[in-house]
């Protein structure tokens, strides 16, 4: 008998060591497949240190294209713009939703390629990750540049479409989407759809052009 149990044992322990590694595991491939909101911070600062350090080599183009799928991954566009044009949004018919949508994310994207567009030893630092509030989180995050004073950006976050996603930034206390928001619906209010389809598009090429020296 004891001798049976040992063969058992060598038989299954292969196994059970696979299982409990598997278990182990388990935790930190979900965190892979589902990044917490410091870990999506930290990804997307790490990807515009990136496009900062090799700003000259990928130029504008380079720029956008590597910027462009982590940012569509961090930034609840749906959310940001539907909330940008404030009342608004009701008003549009749903081809000009969609329209604004696809306008209003290549500006976003556009805006990060064209200003993370040098390098002169910055730095990008996580501060911390606030406990949910109303299922939003707050990470803070921080530019430190040489010389000069740090940029702190305050990234509000919460779970939309399986993953933790920004909805506002707050740089000084000062909430970027409601400045969007106010900019937006004074050009929707005095000019209409078309003309702030049309500011975002000329903003969007601006980026583009080479800079004059």
């Amino acid at each position: 008998m004891q001798d049976s149990s040992q063969t058992w044992t060598k038989l299954f322990s292969p196994i059970i060591v696979l299982i409990a590694v598997c278990i182990i595991a388990s935790p930190h491939i979900a965190m892979a497949d589902h990044p917490g909101p410091k870990e999506s911070i930290q990804s997307l600062n790490a990807s515009l240190l990136d496009a900062m350090q090799r700003a000259d080599a990928l130029g504008y183009g380079g720029r956008y294209k590597l910027l462009e799928p982590v940012i569509k991954d961090t930034f609840a566009f749906s959310f940001m713009g539907s909330k940008s044009v404030g009342r608004f949004w009701e008003k549009l018919s749903e081809e000009q939703r969609s329209m604004f949508s696809k306008t209003y994310e290549e500006w976003s994207i556009a805006t990060y390629a064209g200003r993370f567009d040098g390098y002169s030893g910055e730095k990008f630092e996580v501060i911390s990750e606030s406990t949910p509030v109303q299922g939003t989180v707050t990470v803070i995050s921080k530019l430190i540049q040489a010389n000069e004073e740090p940029i702190t950006f305050y990234y509000l976050m919460r779970m939309i479409d399986g993953r933790w996603r920004v909805v506002d930034i707050q740089i000084s206390g000062v909430s970027q989407l409601a400045l969007t928001r106010a900019q937006f619906s004074d050009v929707l209010k005095s000019k209409g759809f078309t003309a702030l389809i049309t500011m975002l598009k000329e903003k969007t090429a601006a980026f583009a052009k080479p800079k004059k020296q």
